[in-house]
C-alpha cells in the first residue's frame, strides 16, 4: 500500500534542485562539487527521485551543468536565490506540485521528503515545510504550482524565501515528526565554506567506520 501511495503522488511531484546561488562562500560552483567523488547534486537526485515524476536541475549556469546528466532548467529571473530558482520551477512543472531542496544539501533524508509528498492528497495550504530546532526551515519543502503568479510579484520587491513563505502561510510539519523522521537534522545542512565540506567527509567517514562525529552547523544562508 505504502509503494502504491508513493507512486501515485510521484504523479503530482516535479522535483527541483535549486542550483542558482553564486557560491561565494565556497569559492566552487555547488552542483558539480564532489563529495566522496560523486557531485552534490547527484546526492540530492538520487534522494528526490523515487518521489517525483520528472526532476529538474534548476541552474543560471546550464553549460557548465551538463555534465551532470540531469535534466536542466535556466532560472527565469537569475541571481535571485532559491526563491527565484523555485519560481523557474513552478512556472515549468507538468504537475501540480514541486518538491524543491537546495542542491548544497546532500544529507536530505529521503524519509522526511517523503512525509512532505505524502501531504499533496491532505493539505489545503500552498505549501508544506518543516519545523527544526531552529524553527521553520524553507527548504527542502512541497510548493503548489497555484503560488507561481504571487512569487512573479513578490520577486518585484524581495527576494527573501522566509519572507515569502511568512506571508503565505504554509503547512508546517511540527519538530517531533521531523526529528522522527530525520534525528540528526541532516536535511538542513548546507554546505557553504570550505570547513563544512570539509567536515561533511568526516562525518561520512565516521558514519561508515561506526564512530561518533558532527555535521556540519546547520545553517541556511542563500
Amino acid at each position: 500500500m505504502g509503494s502504491e501511495q508513493g507512486t501515485m503522488n510521484s504523479t503530482l511531484i516535479t522535483g527541483a534542485i535549486l542550483a542558482g546561488g553564486a557560491s561565494r562562500r565556497l569559492r566552487q560552483d555547488k552542483a558539480a562539487l564532489k563529495l566522496k567523488g560523486k557531485p552534490l547534486a547527484l546526492w540530492v537526485a538520487e534522494a528526490l527521485t523515487p518521489l517525483v515524476s520528472e526532476l529538474w536541475l534548476v541552474s543560471n549556469q546550464p553549460l557548465d551543468h551538463f555534465a551532470l546528466g540531469l535534466p536542466i532548467l535556466t532560472d527565469l529571473t537569475p541571481f535571485q536565490g532559491p526563491l527565484g530558482g523555485l519560481l523557474t520551477a513552478l512556472f515549468y512543472a507538468r504537475t501540480t506540485w514541486v518538491l524543491a531542496v537546495a542542491v548544497d544539501c546532500p544529507f536530505v533524508a529521503p524519509t522526511l521528503l517523503s512525509a512532505l509528498a505524502s501531504r499533496v492528497h491532505a493539505t489545503s495550504r500552498p505549501a508544506v515545510v518543516c519545523r527544526s530546532e531552529r524553527g521553520v526551515e524553507p527548504l527542502p519543502g512541497l510548493f503548489s504550482v497555484r503560488l507561481t503568479p504571487r512569487l512573479m510579484e513578490f520577486l518585484k520587491s524581495d527576494h527573501r524565501l522566509q519572507l515569502f513563505l511568512q506571508r503565505w502561510r504554509p503547512e508546517i510539519l511540527p519538530l517531533d515528526l521531523v526529528s522522527s523522521l530525520d534525528p540528526q537534522g541532516q536535511s538542513f545542512v548546507n554546505l557553504n565554506f570550505p570547513e563544512d565540506l570539509a567536515q561533511a567527509h568526516r562525518w561520512l567517514n565516521s558514519q561508515r567506520d561506526g564512530l561518533a562525529a558532527e555535521l556540519p552547523t546547520l545553517d541556511f544562508r542563500p
